[in-house]
């Protein structure tokens, strides 16, 4: 369920990590989606791959390891897939082998530079978070 403040939280998250560079454990796509998660209902969805990778070599180990094979597949396991269409504001999409989180028309996924809003309509996928 979402928390009674999510939306001030997720709000306030994406403030923070608006210009916070891409990097391999602390800031890409699962950790920056996983922050927002936790923003939303208060729990974190990947606990078990906190601090367990440094490098794309290593987060594809554990995510064949320690999660269901494929970030996508993992995500899958998680939250309930919903249309693209459907898809609301603290929901997670998926782009380019990416999940962001999205923000209405548009989702934020982390860059190199900071976060890059890419619309609804090139997206690939979403889930539902935290909905009843």
């Amino acid at each position: 369920m979402r928390l009674s403040n999510w939306e001030d939280a997720l709000v306030n998250y994406i403030a923070i990590k608006r210009h916070e560079p891409f990097e391999y454990g602390v800031n890409d796509c699962s950790m920056f989606a996983a922050g927002a998660v936790i923003a939303v209902t208060g729990e974190d969805p990947i606990p078990e791959l906190r601090g367990q990778y440094d490098s794309l070599k290593t987060s594809l180990k554990v995510i064949k390891e320690i999660g269901a094979g494929t970030l996508e597949a993992t995500i899958d396991a998680k939250f309930p897939e919903v249309g693209i269409g459907h898809a609301q504001r603290g929901d997670l999409a998926f782009f380019d082998g990416s999940v962001g989180v999205v923000m209405g028309g548009f989702a934020y996924f982390v860059s190199d530079d900071g976060l890059e809003r890419v619309n609804r309509s090139f997206w690939d996928k979403c889930w539902g978070v935290g909905r009843g």
